[in-house]
C-alpha cells in the first residue's frame, strides 16, 4: 500500500511531506469502491487533522472522494506524506486529536434513534492499550513512532473514560484491547501476517 519515493527515505524526508508514498493506498482504494459500486451502506466516519488550521475534520459515506478521505485519515505525520484536498485542505491523520472518537460514534447512533442516548450501545475495540513495549530502534524514524506510542500509552484510557463521562446514558458494553503490544514502532506499517495482521486478530 505504499512504496519508496525515488531516491528512497532521503527524497521523503528532503523533498515530501512523509518518508513513503501512500499513493498507492489511494488507487487501491478507488478500484475497490468503484468495484463495489461506490456505495456505502451503513453509516460510518472517518477523521482527519487540517494542517493549516488544527481544525478536526469528519467524513462520512457521503464523502464526495471517501477514498482520500480513508488516506488522509490513515497518512501518519512524518511516514506518509499529508493530502492535498481541491478546496485547499491539506489533511493528516486525525489520530493526532482523538485515538478514539467516540463522540461521532454517538452522534452517528443519534442520527437513529434521536436524542434518547440509553437506546445506544457502543463497543470499543483499540489496537493499543495500556502497555508499552520495548524501545530498541533508536533511528529518527523510530524516535518519531516512539514518541507517538508514548502518547498513545498515556490517552488510551484516558480519553475513553473522558468519553464516558460526557454520555452517562450510553450503554458502554465491550472494551476489547490487546493484553501486549502487538507490534514494535516501524513493523506497524508493515502490514504482513508475520508483524501486524496475524496477531491483531489473534
Amino acid at each position: 500500500m505504499y512504496k519508496n519515493w525515488w531516491f528512497g527515505p532521503v527524497r521523503g524526508l528532503t523533498d515530501k511531506s512523509g518518508i513513503y508514498d501512500n499513493s498507492y493506498l489511494y488507487e487501491f482504494l478507488k478500484r475497490f469502491f468503484k468495484k463495489m459500486g461506490n456505495k456505502i451502506y451503513r453509516k460510518m466516519t472517518v477523521a482527519s487533522v487540517d494542517v493549516n488550521n488544527g481544525a478536526y475534520t469528519l467524513w462520512n459515506e457521503d464523502c464526495s472522494d471517501l477514498p482520500k478521505a480513508v488516506v488522509s485519515s490513515a497518512s501518519i505525520p512524518f511516514i506518509f506524506p499529508n493530502n492535498q484536498w481541491p478546496d485547499g485542505r491539506v489533511e493528516m491523520d486525525g489520530g493526532m486529536v482523538y485515538n478514539v472518537n467516540l463522540v461521532s460514534a454517538v452522534e452517528r447512533c443519534k442520527e437513529i434513534v434521536g436524542d434518547d442516548e440509553s437506546k445506544i450501545t457502543v463497543d470499543i475495540i483499540v489496537t493499543s492499550g495500556a502497555n508499552l513495549g520495548s524501545w530498541d530502534d533508536k533511528s529518527t524514524r523510530g524516535n518519531q513512532l516512539r514518541f507517538q506510542e508514548i502518547k498513545d500509552y498515556h490517552d488510551a484510557i484516558s480519553e475513553t473514560y473522558t468519553f464516558k463521562q460526557a454520555f452517562p446514558k450510553v450503554n458502554f458494553r465491550y472494551y476489547v484491547e490487546p493484553t501486549g503490544p502487538l507490534c514494535k514502532a516501524l513493523e506497524m506499517i508493515d502490514v504482513t501476517n508475520k508483524t501486524v495482521t496475524w496477531p491483531m486478530q489473534m
